[in-house]
């Protein structure tokens, strides 16, 4: 999939936005669950068609992570870490999971 890094007003990298058709408020735990030390604390519940913006909370090496949809259409999601830091080197790690997630058994990339 492919992301685009999310700034701050001070120029601080918070996440990344990932755009992708194919993935859903349910797939992104498995994704975060493909990331070694991540650890989902809160995620959409099942058969709820709506929920808060910030859906999915996770955690990886120690930092926080929020997935939120910003615009309640699923065309777009942000995976900001909670707070910003100047150097998050957890979100490399998970800037690369979403970047590297192939879909369903592999066969669609988003």
């Amino acid at each position: 999939m492919k992301t685009t890094e999310l700034r701050n007003d001070s120029g601080t990298v918070t996440g990344f936005s990932v755009r992708s058709t194919l993935l859903t408020r349910w797939g992104v735990p498995a994704i975060v669950r493909s990331i070694l030390s991540a650890r989902v604390v809160r995620k959409q519940q099942a058969f709820r068609l709506a929920g808060p913006d910030d859906f999915c909370e996770f955690v990886v090496d120690g930092k926080t992570f929020l997935v939120i949809e910003p615009f309640g259409d699923n065309s777009e999601f942000w995976v900001v870490a909670e707070p910003p830091e100047p150097q998050c080197f957890p979100l490399t790690k998970v800037r690369g999971a979403f970047e590297n997630y192939h879909g369903l058994f592999g066969f669609f990339a988003g």
